[in-house]
């Protein structure tokens, strides 16, 4: 009957595993590495330019000379700058740290500060990101929500999960999916202020699962150590 008892458990275990938890959408938390570059638009006013792409073709975030800064990131990804910011331009500091805290800043090819200027109005000035961060627990549903626009990656950008090949000049959410493992968003700030990158999780493994699963696991040991026991 114990036997029976712990079996059940382990089923229990195995089956609410693959489980999920709905609720609303919360923006996925942790410690990211950012890199910013910033260039112009040789072609000013042109969306399609390709100093204007949000993948990997963009030729700021291909251009070494173009690459300011490398940081670490701790918080939501919940980045947002108002339409009034600096102007108009926006900031790239207060960008990244309207939803969580900076550290470890190292600087490229002159630059000595995010204290600046983000984007200008007329797709001219351009600020590329690209944010490493890595789940623990996969997401089954989720959306990102850019302005401008975004792409989201795994591989270290050779798979495309999903985006806007395009800057926005409003917000364009789309839907996504991720396995546990590392991620990468490559994120076009372009046309100015206002700025946004928010990702969220909506569907994610329910939080009791791996304890059902351990539990089921302890099972397996008691019945093992009992078999040895009797023999």
């Amino acid at each position: 009957m114990l036997r029976a008892a712990l079996l059940g458990a382990v089923a229990c275990g195995a089956i609410s595993l693959a489980g999920v938890a709905t609720a609303h959408a919360t923006p996925v938390s942790g410690t990211y590495n950012i890199t910013v570059w910033q260039g112009y638009n040789p072609n000013p006013g042109s969306s399609t330019d390709p100093s204007q792409l949000a993948n990997t073709s963009n030729t700021i975030f291909n251009n070494s000379n173009d690459k300011i800064a490398n940081l670490t990131y701790t918080g939501p990804l919940n980045l947002y700058q108002g339409s009034g910011a600096n102007n108009g331009y926006g900031n790239i500091q207060s960008f990244l740290q309207y939803g969580g805290t900076l550290s470890s800043v190292t600087f490229f090819n002159g630059a000595t500060t995010l204290n600046t200027k983000m984007s200008s109005s007329g797709f001219n000035l351009t600020t590329v990101f690209e944010i490493q961060g890595y789940l623990s627990q996969p997401i089954y549903a989720g959306s990102i929500n850019s302005d401008d626009g975004s792409s989201l990656y795994t591989d270290n950008l050779t798979k495309l999960v999903a985006g806007q090949a395009n800057p926005q000049t409003a917000t364009n959410p789309y839907s996504y999916s991720l396995p546990t493992g590392a991620f990468q968003i490559l994120y076009v700030e372009a046309n100015g202020a206002p700025a946004q990158l928010t990702m969220d999780a909506t569907k994610v493994p329910e939080p009791g699962s791996l304890a059902l699963l351990g539990t089921g696991l302890l099972g397996l040991g008691l019945i093992s150590t009992r078999r040895r026991r009797k023999a």
